[in-house]
């Protein structure tokens, strides 16, 4: 059987019971999750297995990102669901809003200093709302994990320093998580 999606008709009641993981919806067995849908044909069950459990983004969630837009007040960041062994990320608007103020403890100058577009950043969830998502990035793990050279677009370098470019030179300055090219990427 292919796998099933939440809410897919699997079978009628007349043809089997509801097991693990379906619900009864007039006269119809429906998965509840997605899954692998298995029949007990002895004694007329269907059931779906879930593959992993579907974990909806709130605050304290972390998240990671794709720095797409920096203006002088806030970051926007394109979110991307972390696919861990047991669960996935829902993430229901791909985009988030990093406000100055929850950038960082300290007092943040120019956040074109702090995030380049084209940043890897982990990021925690500071509210969730149905019309978007604020995230924060003022603790020492939170930040940029890779950045990209503003003249060359090659990955940059942590130096004792600050983060340099080993193809052009150039020398840049962000908000760096603790984990700075520590989290492998893929």
């Amino acid at each position: 059987m292919k796998c099933s999606l939440p809410g897919e008709f699997l079978a009628t009641e007349e043809e089997f019971s509801k097991g693990e993981n379906t619900f009864e919806e007039n006269g119809d067995i429906r998965a509840d999750s997605t899954g692998l849908p298995s029949e007990d044909k002895k004694y007329k069950i269907i059931s779906v297995s879930k593959q992993k459990n579907l974990v909806p983004l709130s605050a304290g969630s972390i998240v990671f990102g794709t720095v797409m837009l920096v203006r002088t007040n806030s970051v926007s960041i394109e979110m991307h669901p972390l696919n861990l062994k047991s669960e996935r990320q829902v993430i229901g608007a791909s985009y988030a809003m990093l406000p100055v103020r929850n950038v960082s403890r300290e007092y943040v100058e120019d956040l074109k200093a702090q995030f380049k577009i084209g940043d890897i950043v982990k990021a925690k969830v500071a509210e969730a709302k149905p019309w978007g998502i604020d995230l924060r990035t003022n603790e020492k793990e939170l930040g940029v994990i890779k950045a990209f050279c503003s003249r060359c677009r090659q990955p940059l370098q942590l130096s004792v320093t600050g983060l340099k470019c080993t193809s052009c030179g150039n020398s840049e300055t962000r908000k760096l998580s603790s984990e700075y090219g520590q989290i492998a990427l893929g």
